[in-house]
This record gives C-alpha cells, structure tokens and sequence, in this order.
C-alpha cells in the first residue's frame, strides 16, 4: 500500500470513530420499541427464564450481548440505554475493521479480474479507499445509523466479514477450515437476524462455484455449510422445542402477515385465531394482550404468538402493491444518494465499453448474488434503508470497480468523479456529526427514567399492569424501566373518542380495565378532563390511577 493510499485509509478510518461516537453519544437515551423487546429476552436470559427467552421473532444474539453486559457490568436503570448505545458503538468498531478486511480483498480481487486496477495506467488506490469509505459511511451512518438500537450494525460487521473470506475463496486455495469458518460466520449471521438464514445458502452457492466456476462446484463448500449447521442448529432446535414445530425462526412470517396481508386490529380481535387481543370497547376501542409471558408491552413482544395456527395466504394484488412499495422504497434510497448514481453514469459514459463493463460485472458475480438476493428478499416484504443498506453498499462498488479504465484520461476523470462524491457525500456527513457534536455539548435529559422514578409515587410498582391512553409506535421504555407492563391500550386514533366519551362511559372503561387487573391509565400530553389525573414532573406523561376503585365524582 502506498504512502498516500495508508494516510487516505487512517484519516477516513478516525472520521468514522470520531463521527460514530458522536451519533451514539447525542442518542443515548434514545429508545424504540425494538430495543425494549430485546432488553426484556436479555433479562429473561438472565433470570433463566426460557419460555420468555426463547422467542421466534426476535433473533437472539443481540440479546445474548446486552444479558452479557447486564450480568458483568450491572449497570443502573438511568445508564442501561447508554450501554445499550455503546454496545452498538463497539459493534460499529467491529465494522469497521470487518469494512477494511473485506475492500483489502476487493482491491486484491481487481487486480486479478480488472488487470488495469492498481497498476500505472490504472485508478490510483487512495482513490479507492477514497470511494469505498464513503461508501461505508453513508452505509453505516446514514442508512443503518447508530441511533437505532438494533443488530442491523451486527450483522453489517458480518456481511463485510463474510464477502472478504468469500473473496480469498474465490482468489486462492484454501483448505476445508477456511471454508468451514465461512459458514461459521454465516451461522452467526443468522444468529444476528433471521433472514441470514436463507441469504445463507446464497453465500454457500457463491462458495462452491466461484474459484472453478459452474462447470464443476468445489466439494470443500459442504464444510461452509456444515459450519453453518454447528452454530445455527442448537438455536433452531432449542426454538422448534419451545414452538412445537420445526421452525428456524417466525420473523419473515410475521413481517409478511404484518406487511403485505395485515388485518387491523378490530379483525384480529373478532378473528378465529389461536391468539389475538380482546377487544373490551368498540367506541372508542380498547384493547387487552393476555399472554403466557412476561414482557414490556406483549402485543409487539412475540408476533409469532398472534399467528399460531395461521396459514399464511399470497394474495396477488397484496404483493403486487407489496413490490411497489418496495420499488418506491428504493427509489427514495437512491434518490437521497443520488450523486452516487450520478457519478456512476458519468464513469459508464466517460468508459462507453459496455461490453467490457458487462463482463466484469459477470467476473464478480459472487459478490454481488447475495446482496441482490438480499435485496430480492427484502422487497417481497418490507424495504427500509437499515435492512439493505450492505447489500446496496457492496453491489454499489461492485458496479464501479466493473467499469473499464482505457486511458489515462479517463482515470483522470475517474479520480475527479471519486472526489466529488466523497466530497458532496462528506458536506452530509460533516453536517450531521456537527449537530450531534451540538447535542453532546448540552445537558441531557433521560426522559423515560425520569417517568420510571414517578411511578412508584403514582402507587405502581413493578409487576403492575397499565394501560395506554393515544398509543403509538413510541417504545414503552418508562415502563421496562419501572418494571411495570402496557397490557392494554387505547390506540392515537382513537383518543378523541375516548375524550368525547360521557364521564359514565370513560368509567365503564375504568372498570373493565380494572377487572382485567389493570392499575392505572398512561397517556402523554394533556388530559382534556385533568380529574383525577397526576403528572409526572415535566416529563409530559400523566397518570390516572384506577385501582383503588374510582373517586365518586367520576361514578
């Protein structure tokens, strides 16, 4: 590596760290309701508690990782989001090194299938690292964020991991090991998240047949999918016991129901399933989760619950509508990244080989086959930027790198292009990391601890049942951090409705509430009719409690 290629490499590599913190730091407190399901699986793995742990719908790993800081660093109610985060930030560093692991090998590849990569007459290297840093920041920082307190930055440091040892099978021959840890890293994968599990095979595919090409698959690619089955087998087993069937997990069941076939919440109370929510009101609508586990807010805890005994059905105009999502998706994606593109066309024209450009994109096919599988998967359900953010990021340099190089000129204009993307990219990402840099510089405020500590002067204490007034998609994180549950709602729709409700009617629905063993009512913002209701400091939330029965003024 040359002098400029290495000082390119470690000034990009300290902006992601520097950049990195920053995001994670000014989101600290910050939590969604995924977040929460996997804090509560974490807690149940540490009290031993195996019918709650083990959960078809969330993958267990990143769990695993927040039972292990749990169990050796204990750290408060008020400081568990910000371990949370700095989890994700040392999942980021692991990307980070994944990242260089994987492009030192891409490069090495180009050298080999693009001979004019890398020599006198080629594109000078620094100006790869250039555009593949970019790459990965937009990838990592942009798309997938570290604000989200999800394994998708987990699974990125995988997928990089993975597409390098691929490479180095592709480029030399290894042994039976170094094809077995591929699966081994593939099993981890689906540890990660669940659709591994059939991008799995994809890699494995890619793994037999791309040193020798498709005339004769290399045998050595049964230890990948036998290292596969040594990590990922003891979860599916241990899950298909506690399910009852053989299943390696429910999350693309669960996500099509939800996504391209849902029902709403009405027609899954009324409906014949195993499972589903009582219904205690039609006007305005209340609803009640009864489950045999224990968690935050058990309507989201486990979608495979819900849909125990449902087959699930393809309806075409459902997945027709599904695909354009999808589409429309992707587009947005490639419309906010949209110099990417530009500068893409530019080379593709400057070249004008496109026969040659063909050819190299056909070369590389094992790169590029599980990211479009990947996206592929993707867009029969749910596109968002975090779930294909890799998989775009490695066909995206898979594409440049495809591009012809023919003369001096061109390359010119080749490191001209990389400059204005990295540049017109960079002004972004300056901008986003000075407003988190901002963030960091203020005193923060820990919201939902602040509404945890008021409960118990609210008469609650943990193990007691609420219920939510204007229920959304904001997590229940007060609640994890209470200790209580939300095992009944009211959803934002139907507030209104609630609040034009007689006083009569609103203490019916007190009482059935009650008689459900459900102590108080949540909600944020400002009670209509403040009696008898309490707030908690400045915090926004208020509090109705329903148990002891109701004060004579609302009966």
């Amino acid at each position: 590596m040359s002098p400029s290629s290495r000082a390119v490499r470690t000034a990009f590599r300290l902006t992601a760290i520097a950049l990195g913190f920053l995001q994670t730091w000014a989101f600290r407190f910050y939590i969604e309701p995924d977040g929460v399901n996997y804090l509560d699986i974490a807690g149940a793995y540490l009290r031993r508690d195996w019918t709650n742990a083990l959960n078809a719908y969330w993958s267990p790993l990143y769990s695993w990782l927040l039972a292990l800081i749990q169990w050796t660093l204990h750290p408060s109610a008020y400081f568990e989001s910000t371990f949370l985060h700095l989890l994700n930030f040392v999942l980021f560093l692991l990307a980070v090194a994944s990242f260089e692991f994987f492009f030192r090998r891409f490069l090495s590849l180009l050298t080999v299938f693009c001979p004019q990569v890398g020599d006198n007459e080629g594109q000078p290297e620094w100006t790869w690292w250039m555009l593949g840093y970019t790459a990965f920041l937009v990838c990592t920082l942009r798309q997938i964020t570290l604000v989200n307190d999800t394994p998708d930055i987990a699974l990125a440091a995988i997928i990089f991991f993975a597409t390098g040892v691929l490479i180095d099978l592709a480029q030399s021959d290894q042994g039976i090991l170094h094809y077995a840890s591929l699966g081994m890293i593939l099993g981890v994968g689906y540890l990660t998240k669940g659709v591994m599990f059939p991008v799995s095979f994809v890699y494995i595919v890619a793994a037999a047949f791309a040193r020798r090409g498709f005339k004769k698959p290399d045998l050595r690619a049964l230890a990948t999918f036998a290292g596969f089955l040594l990590i990922s087998t003891p979860f599916a087993v241990a899950l298909s016991r506690a399910k009852g069937r053989l299943t390696f997990g429910d999350t693309g069941k669960v996500a099509y129901f939800n996504e391209v076939t849902p029902i709403s919440l009405s027609e899954a109370a009324s409906s014949n399933f195993a499972h589903h929510p009582l219904q205690l009101f039609d006007e305005p609508p209340v609803y009640t989760y009864v489950t045999p586990f224990t968690s935050t807010y058990p309507a989201w805890y486990d979608g495979s619950y819900w849909l125990e005994g449902v087959k699930p059905h393809f309806v075409l105009r459902n997945q027709l509508r599904a695909l354009e999502r999808a589409a429309s998706s992707y587009f947005r994606i490639f419309s906010t990244e949209k110099q990417w593109i530009a500068g893409l066309l530019a080379l593709v024209f400057l070249a004008g080989d496109w026969r040659k450009t063909l050819e190299r994109i056909l070369k590389t096919w094992f790169l590029w086959l599980p990211s479009l599988a990947a996206l592929g998967l993707y867009s029969f359900v749910l596109v968002e930027p975090r779930y294909v953010a890799v998989a775009l990021t490695i066909t995206c340099l898979t594409l440049f790198a495809a591009v012809p190089r023919l003369h001096v000129n061109t390359t010119r204009a080749v490191a001209a292009v990389v400059l204005a993307i990295s540049c017109t990219t960079g002004v972004a990402l300056l901008k986003e990391g000075l407003t988190n840099l901002a963030v960091c510089l203020q005193p923060a405020r820990n919201v939902q601890w602040e509404v945890a500590q008021g409960m118990p002067e609210m008469g609650l204490a943990p193990g007691n049942q609420v219920a939510f007034l204007g229920h959304t998609t904001v997590a229940d994180y007060w609640a994890h951090l209470a200790g209580v549950r939300v095992t009944a709602d009211i959803p934002l729709e139907a507030t209104q409705s609630y609040w034009l409700a007689s006083p009569e009617k609103r203490n019916q629905i007190a009482s059935q509430m009650r008689a459900h063993g459900i102590k108080a009512l949540v909600m944020t913002g400002t009670p209509l009719d403040p009696t008898n209701w309490r707030s908690i400091g400045d915090t926004g939330y208020h509090v109705q409690v329903i148990d002891p029965p109701l004060p004579v003024a609302l009966r």
